[in-house]
C-alpha cells in the first residue's frame, strides 16, 4: 500500500485540490443550505404520490394519478432492482451530497480521462476545471436538471476509456467502458447519451482509418467487437428503462400523433414522426449567440432584469440620469434568440484559445473527430436558425426527432474543446523546442486570435443590441400604440388624458409623443447593452492577452513548465469560475441567498395554500371518517420531523405533505389550478391534478389540452372528475367545487360513433353551423365562405366593405339546438342575440345581421360515450338503459375497485385515462376488455346484476427485464475483474522476464 501511494500520490493530491475547489464554490452546503432547483422541485411534485405510497406500503406502483389525470411513472420515478451499479452511485451521492458530489464527479471523470490520454496531472486538473465549471454545467444544476448533469458527468470517462481501448488494445478499458456506459445510461438522460454516440462514432472512424493505414484490422476488429459487447451488456443492464421508455414514448408527445389537424381545423403539416418541429427547435441558439462560447455576456447573460444582476454596477457607474437608471433597472439584459434562458453557454476564452492553437499544432489526428463533433454540435444547436441541417436530422437520423431543446448538444462542445485544449498544452510542455522552430506560425496564431476578438469588439455582432422581437416591436410601434388606444373607452381617454380619438390631429400628436418615448427608451437600453457587450469582450481580450503572453514567454524564454501550467491553471480558474458563480454562487438578495434555501424547505418545497386546506375541509365534511386518518398521518409526520430536526417552514411543509398524502390515498377526485395549469406540479404534490409538469406527457392528453381544455370546455372537466378548481386573486387562493363533476364512474345510455380521431376529439365540444346572413364576407381560417361547420377553435371573422374585420365569437353556453345571430347595432357594437330579438325588431333598423349560428351537436358526458368506429364495433350493443349504480370502494395508484349494480347490460365509463396496454379490468375476477371512449377515458361492458370490478395496472416486462438486467450486471463486473486479473498476470510475467 505504501508503494501504491508513493507511486500515485499526485493523483490523490489532484483529487484533493479539485474537491477543495468544489467545496469552496459550494460553501453554503456546509451552512445547512441546498440549491434552489426548479425542475427538481417540480419532480418532487410529480413523484409525490408514488413516493408516499411506496413509503407507506412498501410497493412500487407503476402508475400515478397525480398529474395529467393519470400516466405511467416510467419517466418519473422507477426502481430498477437489477442494476446494482446504480445503487453504488446512489450511495456515493449520499456520502458526497449534491451538488458537491455532482461537480466533483465531473472533475474526477475529466481528470482520469486526461490521465488515460497520458496528459500531465496539473494539465488534467486544468481541463477538469474547464469542463466542470463551464457555465451551462452549473446552470443545469441550478435549474434542477440533475439527470442531464449526471449524464454529462460520465462523458469524459466514457471518451477516455474508448480511446484507451483502441490506442492500447486494452481489454480492461473495454470492460471499464461497459461499466461507465452502464452508469451513463442509468442517469436516464438519453438525449445526452445520444449525442455522445455521435462523438464515439467519429472517434471510432478515426481509429478505423488509422488501422487501415497501419494494417492492424485484426486488433481493431477485436476491440470493436469487445466494445459492442460491453455497450450491449450496459444496454441490457438498463433494458428495463430503455425498453419501457421506448415503448412508453410511442404514446407520448415524442411519438406519432393520431390527430392530423390543428385545433383550428387546418392541416397539421408541421408534424414530424416524433415531436413537432416547432417544439423541437423552440430553444435554438442564435448563430451570433455562439460567441458566448468565448465571451459570456455578448448577448446579455440570462433572461433577468438589469437591476439585481451582475450588470447593475455597470448601470450605476454610467452617465445616465437617475430617472433613466431607474427605468433601465427594469429592462431585460438578454437580447438573444431564445424565448428565455438562465444564462449563456460559456466554456472559457482561455480554453478555446488553447484548442485553437491545438488545431494548428497538434500532430495527433484525434483532434479532427473532436473538432468535427464540436462544429456539428454548434450547427445543430442553431435549430430553427439553420433549418436545412435540422430538417435533415429530424427526417433522416434515427431518434433525433424524439428530443427537444437542441441547445443541449452544446454539452459536446464543452467536452471536446477542453480535450483539444489540454492535449495542446501537454504537447507544448513536451515539445517546446519543436514549437519554437515554428515561431512565425505561433506568433501569427496568437496574434490572429487576439485580433479576431478585437475586430468582433469593434464591429459588434450586427444585432444592434436588440432581439428580433424587440426590433419588430420598434418597427411596428405606431400601430401598437394605436391598437392600445382602441382598447380604451373614448370617454375614459377624454377624461383621463384629454384625448379626443375623433380628432386626427390630437391622435397623431399623442402617437408621436408615445413613439418618441419608446424610441428613447430603446436607445438607452441599447446603449447600456453595448456597454455590457464591450465589457464582456474586454474581459475576453484580457484573458487572451495574458494566456498568449504566457505561452510566448514559455516558448521563447527559460520559463519553467510548472510556471506555465500553474499560470494556465490560475487563468482558467479566474476565467471560468466567476462566470459560473453568477449563476450558482453565494450572492445575497434581501438578506437571503439568491440560489440557496434551507435544506428542509428544499426537501419539502410545497406549502399547502388556503385553497388546499379548503379542499381538505370540504372532503372531511362530506366524509368525517377522513379526519381520523389525516390526524394519524399528522402525528406520524411530527415524530419524523422531530427525528430529522426540521424546523420552520420545512417542518410545516413536511407535516402537510403527510396529511395530504393520506387524503389522496383515501379519496379519488381531481383538482385543477387555473394559475398553475399545465406547467407546474404544485397541485400534483398535494392532490390528483388535471395539470402537471412533464416533458413527455401522454399524446392523447396533450391533444385534449389543445383542442378542448384550453377552450374552457367544462364537459371535459366534468368527465375527468375535476371536483375542485383553484382560483387565485390578489387576496390569495380559494377552491371552488364543481357540482357537475361526473365522479369516478357512471353508466351511459348510448354510443356516438365517429370515423377518425379528428372527429372524435372535436365531438367532445359543440359543433356549430354558421350561415352568412349579412352584406359582408364570412371568413373561416382565412377562407371566404357562405356557410361552415366549426367547433369553436377556428379563426372566424366577418369582413364589411373589405376593410372592417370583426371577430365572430361562439358561446360555450349554447346548448344543442339553440340558435343565435351575430349582429352589430347602430353604435357599431357587436353581440350575439337570440333570433326572437330580431323578430321583435319590426323596424329592422336596430341591428345589422351578419352571421346565424346554430349549435347542431353538444357533448353530453352523462348520457353518451364518444367512440371511434373501430372500438364501437367491439361492443355487444351501442344502446343502453343507463340504469344502475357504480361506487368506488378502494383506491391505490395502480389498482381501483368498484361495486357495480347493473340493471341489464350496461356500459360503464370511468374517469380514468385510457392507456393502450398493461391495464387489466376484471368483473368478479374474470378479465374483460377495456374500451377507449371520449378520446381519453376507459370503459367496460358489465352484465346484469351486482359485481366487483377491478382495474389494475402492471407491466410484466418490467419484472422480467429486471431479472435479465441483474444477470448482465453480474457479467459486466465479472468481465472487469477478469480483465484486471489477466492484466495483473501479464504484468507479473513481464516483470519476471525483465
Amino acid at each position: 500500500m505504501k508503494a501504491f501511494f508513493q507511486k500515485n500520490w499526485i493523483h490523490f493530491a489532484a483529487m484533493a485540490v479539485m474537491f477543495i475547489i468544489v467545496a469552496i464554490f459550494f460553501q453554503p452546503v456546509f451552512e445547512g443550505f441546498a440549491v434552489k432547483q426548479h425542475d427538481l422541485e417540480q419532480w418532487r411534485g410529480m413523484a409525490q404520490e408514488t413516493l408516499s405510497y411506496r413509503e407507506k406500503s412498501g410497493e412500487h406502483p407503476l402508475w400515478t394519478n397525480s398529474m395529467f389525470s393519470g400516466m405511467p411513472v416510467i419517466q418519473i420515478t422507477m426502481l430498477y432492482t437489477g442494476n446494482f451499479l446504480q445503487k453504488i452511485v446512489n450511495f456515493y451521492y449520499e456520502v458526497v451530497s449534491l451538488p458537491i458530489g455532482l461537480v466533483f464527479l465531473h472533475m474526477v471523470s475529466f481528470y482520469f480521462m486526461a490521465v488515460m490520454l497520458r496528459i500531465r496531472p496539473v494539465i488534467a486538473v486544468i481541463g477538469a476545471i474547464a469542463y466542470s465549471f463551464a457555465s451551462y454545467e452549473i446552470i443545469i444544476i441550478q435549474a434542477g436538471h440533475s439527470a442531464k448533469s449526471m449524464a454529462s458527468a460520465y462523458l469524459p470517462l466514457l471518451l477516455g476509456a474508448f480511446i484507451y481501448a483502441y490506442r492500447y488494445r486494452s481489454w480492461f478499458a473495454v470492460a471499464f467502458s461497459g461499466i461507465i456506459m452502464t452508469v451513463e445510461l442509468s442517469s436516464n438522460h438519453v438525449q445526452v447519451t445520444y449525442y455522445m454516440i455521435f462523438l464515439l462514432v467519429f472517434v471510432g472512424i478515426y481509429f478505423f482509418i488509422q488501422a487501415a493505414k497501419e494494417k492492424t484490422f485484426g486488433a481493431f476488429t477485436r476491440i470493436t467487437i469487445g466494445l459492442i459487447v460491453a455497450y450491449g451488456l450496459a444496454g441490457i443492464v438498463n433494458s428495463p428503462n430503455i425498453f419501457l421508455t421506448s415503448d412508453y414514448a410511442k404514446y407520448t408527445i415524442r411519438g406519432a400523433n393520431d390527430i392530423t389537424i390543428t385545433p383550428e381545423g387546418t392541416d397539421a403539416s408541421n408534424q414530424s414522426k416524433g415531436l413537432d418541429r416547432d417544439y423541437i427547435t423552440n430553444w435554438s441558439y442564435g448563430i451570433d449567440e455562439t460567441f458566448t462560447l468565448i465571451s459570456p455576456n455578448v448577448k446579455g447573460g440570462g433572461s433577468f432584469y438589469i437591476g439585481g444582476s451582475q450588470f447593475e454596477p455597470l448601470l450605476e457607474n454610467s452617465e445616465f440620469s437617475s430617472d433613466v437608471k431607474n427605468s433601465l433597472m427594469r429592462s431585460p439584459a438578454y437580447w438573444g434568440d431564445q424565448p428565455f434562458t438562465s444564462g449563456p453557454v460559456y466554456i472559457g476564452v482561455v480554453v478555446v484559445f488553447l484548442a485553437f492553437l491545438g488545431l494548428i499544432f497538434l500532430k495527433t489526428g484525434l483532434k479532427w473527430p473532436l473538432f468535427i463533433m464540436a462544429v456539428l454540435a454548434v450547427a445543430l444547436s442553431w435549430g430553427k436558425n439553420f433549418m436545412g441541417l435540422t430538417d435533415f436530422f429530424i427526417d433522416y437520423i434515427p431518434g433525433y426527432n424524439k428530443f427537444r431543446t437542441v441547445t443541449i448538444i452544446l454539452i459536446m462542445v464543452e467536452l471536446t474543446i477542453p480535450v483539444i485544449g489540454v492535449l495542446f498544452l501537454d504537447m507544448l510542455v513536451k515539445e517546446k523546442e519543436q514549437i519554437r522552430e515554428k515561431k512565425n506560425i505561433l506568433l501569427a496564431s496568437v496574434t490572429g486570435f487576439f485580433l479576431f476578438l478585437l475586430v468582433v469588439k469593434v464591429v459588434g455582432l450586427g444585432d444592434g443590441y436588440m432581439s428580433a422581437p424587440e426590433k419588430e416591436q420598434l418597427a411596428n410601434i405606431e400601430s401598437l400604440i394605436i391598437r392600445d388606444l382602441s382598447s380604451y373607452d373614448p370617454e375614459t381617454l377624454k377624461a383621463e388624458i384629454n384625448l379626443d380619438v375623433n380628432n386626427p390631429g390630437q391622435v397623431a400628436e399623442y402617437v408621436s409623443y408615445r413613439k418618441q418615448a419608446y424610441t428613447e427608451n430603446f436607445e438607452n437600453v441599447k446603449s447600456l447593452r453595448e456597454s455590457i457587450f464591450n465589457a464582456s469582450m474586454n474581459r475576453s481580450l484580457a484573458f487572451t492577452f495574458f494566456a498568449g503572453a504566457l505561452i510566448l514567454l514559455f516558448v521563447f524564454t527559460t520559463l519553467p513548465s510548472m510556471v506555465l501550467m500553474g499560470g494556465m491553471l490560475l487563468l482558467v480558474l479566474i476565467d471560468i469560475v466567476p462566470v459560473a458563480n453568477e449563476y450558482l454562487g453565494k450572492q445575497e438578495v434581501n438578506a437571503s441567498y439568491k440560489y440557496w434555501e434551507d435544506k428542509g424547505v428544499n426537501k419539502y418545497p410545497f406549502a399547502a395554500r388556503e385553497a388546499d386546506h379548503q379542499i381538505m375541509e370540504m372532503e372531511i365534511q362530506s366524509n368525517p371518517e377522513l379526519k381520523k386518518l389525516i390526524d394519524n398521518a399528522e402525528r406520524s409526520a411530527i415524530e419524523k420531523a422531530d427525528k430529522k430536526g426540521l424546523e420552520g417552514k420545512g417542518r410545516t411543509n413536511m407535516i402537510n405533505s403527510y396529511r395530504f398524502s393520506e387524503l389522496n390515498l383515501a379519496t379519488n377526485y381531481r383538482v385543477f389550478d387555473r394559475s398553475g395549469g399545465f406547467n407546474n406540479s404544485y397541485t400534483s404534490y398535494l392532490h390528483k391534478s388535471l395539470g402537471g409538469y412533464h416533458g413527455a406527457k401522454l399524446r392523447n392528453f396533450n391533444n385534449l389540452i389543445e383542442f378542448q381544455i384550453t377552450k374552457g370546455n367544462n364537459k371535459v372537466f366534468d368527465m375527468l372528475n375535476v371536483k375542485y378548481i383553484i382560483h387565485t386573486d390578489e387576496k390569495g387562493s380559494f377552491a371552488q367545487q364543481n357540482p357537475q363533476a361526473m365522479g369516478n364512474a357512471w353508466f351511459v345510455k348510448r354510443v356516438e360513433v365517429y370515423d377518425t380521431p379528428n372527429d372524435e376529439i372535436r365531438a367532445l365540444g359543440t359543433r356549430f353551423r354558421l350561415v352568412n346572413e349579412g352584406v359582408g364576407q364570412l371568413v373561416v381560417n382565412g377562407q371566404k365562405t357562405s356557410e361552415a361547420t366549426v367547433y369553436g377553435s377556428e379563426r372566424i371573422s366577418y369582413v364589411i366593405n373589405n376593410s372592417d374585420t370583426i371577430d365572430v365569437p361562439l358561446s360555450n353556453g349554447m346548448s344543442e339546438g339553440m340558435e343565435a345571430v351575430f349582429v352589430m347595432d347602430k353604435n357599431r357594437k357587436t353581440d350575439l342575440v337570440m333570433p326572437q330579438v330580431l323578430e321583435n325588431d319590426t323596424a329592422k333598423v336596430s341591428f345589422l345581421k351578419m352571421v346565424r349560428i346554430k349549435a347542431e351537436n353538444e357533448f353530453k358526458p352523462a348520457e353518451e360515450a364518444v367512440m371511434l368506429k373501430e372500438w364501437a364495433e367491439k361492443l355487444s350493443q351501442q344502446s343502453f338503459t343507463g340504469e344502475g349504480s357504480v361506487k368506488m370502494t378502494g383506491y391505490k395508484p395502480n389498482k381501483i375497485t368498484y361495486d357495480v349494480k347493473s340493471k341489464g347490460k350496461q356500459l360503464v365509463v370511468f374517469s380514468e385515462v385510457f392507456y393502450p396496454k398493461d391495464w387489466t379490468a376484471t368483473i368478479d375476477g374474470k378479465e374483460t376488455p377495456i374500451f377507449k371512449v371520449n378520446y381519453l377515458l376507459r370503459a367496460i361492458e358489465v352484465p346484469d346484476g351486482d359485481h366487483k370490478v377491478e382495474l389494475s395496472f402492471d407491466i410484466p416486462q418490467y419484472h422480467t427485464l429486471n431479472k435479465v438486467a441483474l444477470v448482465a450486471c453480474i457479467i459486466l463486473v465479472l468481465g472487469l475483474i477478469a480483465a484486471i486479473y489477466v492484466g495483473y498476470k501479464k504484468k507479473k510475467v513481464a516483470d519476471k522476464v525483465e
